[in-house]
């Protein structure tokens, strides 16, 4: 634009050249002098116009420079009450593009299980609007007052994640809002039963592994006579350091059999008060889906309060062996303070899990510890875990002790 302007001047200018000259024709010097005026006319107007239009150019790479920024009709969006006989909530982000650059949608995305999609403007123009339409799954709505959030991805570096809120009211008879409900506890029961299916294939798998072991003879086994030097290390202990008797366990909190254990070296502790220690060792079996996430929550436990914290966890999850969910525990989590974004961190990260556990595993590996529980008392494994045989053992460690002592002592 500004080029064709000054050649329309230039072109003007020269025209009035040619018409001073024929006026002047006979007047050489003023001929002269009106040229040289002309010309210097000439010079100075088409520098004038070159450096506006060096200003302009300027102007314009200026505002170029400045990024995408967006901005929203409104974040916070009132819907009111969706008609029954709608399937899907809609609605309708109005935004506008307020920067220098051209403004991308790059992702829209809704945390709740109800969001469906999203369509419209994903690329807007400096000084444009745009919009977008949303879209919820209504049937995946509880019946009554909702609130919904929806992330909306930009290029924009000072608001690369915005969110905007919708806020409406399902409206459902009480026959559609059961059948719903119905079909939540199906999909639930679906997906246990999943989960169920996949726990029986890793069982079967595991059998498998272990029957030419199982297959050798049905008669007893010879016991392990071995006295294996356990290290307690980090692990969490029950009763006095310089008790006379040490119990090691390697349980599993998914097994039933370690669960049972429990109540017997509990038993055993208040009847040998100050005699007898506890230690626990974490010995989660490979089919067992649920055990690595539970161990590595009390493993947290104990690294952020404590053994002290470990056996709040420990007895809060054996008071429930089987709600072993991530959410369940979690919540005990919480109810003992534990940092929960450390928590959640963990809990999703199998190498994690793995390398809190790795100590014990490699203990579990030295003592040839196979099945769970496996307890070992004074280093010597266990054979027979009935309540009587734990007094036994441990009578007969004391007896030992004690004229041990004596014969020292004279």
């Amino acid at each position: 634009m500004w080029f064709y302007e000054i050649v329309t001047s230039i072109l003007g200018i020269v025209s009035r050249i040619a018409d001073c000259i024929n006026n002047y024709r006979k007047g050489q010097m003023m001929k002269k002098v009106t040229v040289c005026l002309v010309f210097a006319f000439c010079f100075c107007s088409f520098a004038g116009c070159a450096n506006q239009a060096g200003r302009s150019s300027s102007m314009e790479k200026e505002q170029e420079r400045v990024p995408a920024h967006i901005v929203f009709e409104e974040t916070d969006i009132d819907l009111g009450t969706i008609p029954v006989e709608e399937n899907e909530v809609i609605g309708r982000i109005v935004f506008f593009n307020v920067g220098g650059e051209t403004l991308e949608i790059t992702k829209v995305s809704g945390p709740c299980a109800c969001f469906a999609g999203y369509s419209g403007d994903k690329v807007v123009r400096p000084e444009e609007s745009g919009e977008l339409e949303v879209r919820f799954d209504k049937s995946k709505i509880q019946a009554g007052s909702v609130r919904r959030v929806v992330n909306v991805w930009t290029n924009d570096p000072e608001n690369k994640v915005a969110k905007v809120h919708f806020n409406f009211d399902v409206q459902r008879s009480q026959s559609k809002e059961d059948m719903r409900l119905v079909k939540r506890e199906l999909f639930s029961v679906h997906r246990e039963l999943k989960a169920l299916r996949k726990d029986i294939n890793n069982v079967l798998n595991e059998l498998k592994k272990t029957k030419t072991t199982q297959a050798k003879s049905k008669r007893k086994r010879q016991a392990d006579t071995t006295v294996y030097d356990i290290a307690i290390g980090h692990s969490p202990v029950l009763g006095p350091e310089n008790a006379a008797v040490t119990i090691v366990e390697f349980a599993d909190f998914q097994c039933p059999h370690s669960v049972k254990e429990y109540p017997k070296i509990k038993k055993i502790l208040k009847e040998y008060p100050g005699k007898v220690k506890f230690v626990f060792k974490h010995r989660p079996l490979a089919f067992h889906t649920k055990a690595r996430p539970v161990h590595a929550a009390a493993e947290l436990a104990r690294l952020e309060k404590g053994p002290e914290g470990f056996w709040k966890m420990h007895d809060m999850i054996m008071a429930e062996p089987k709600k072993l969910e991530n959410s369940v525990l979690r919540g005990y989590a919480e109810s003992l303070g534990l940092g929960l974004t450390r928590f959640d961190e963990v809990m999703s990260d199998e190498k994690m899990i793995e390398e809190l556990l790795s100590q014990d595993k490699a203990e579990a590996i030295k003592c040839k510890v196979s099945g769970t529980p496996t307890v070992f008392i004074n280093g010597l494994k266990m054979s027979n875990r009935s309540l009587e045989s734990y007094k036994n053992q441990i009578e007969e460690l004391l007896k030992t002790l004690a004229k041990s002592k004596l014969s020292k002592s004279s």
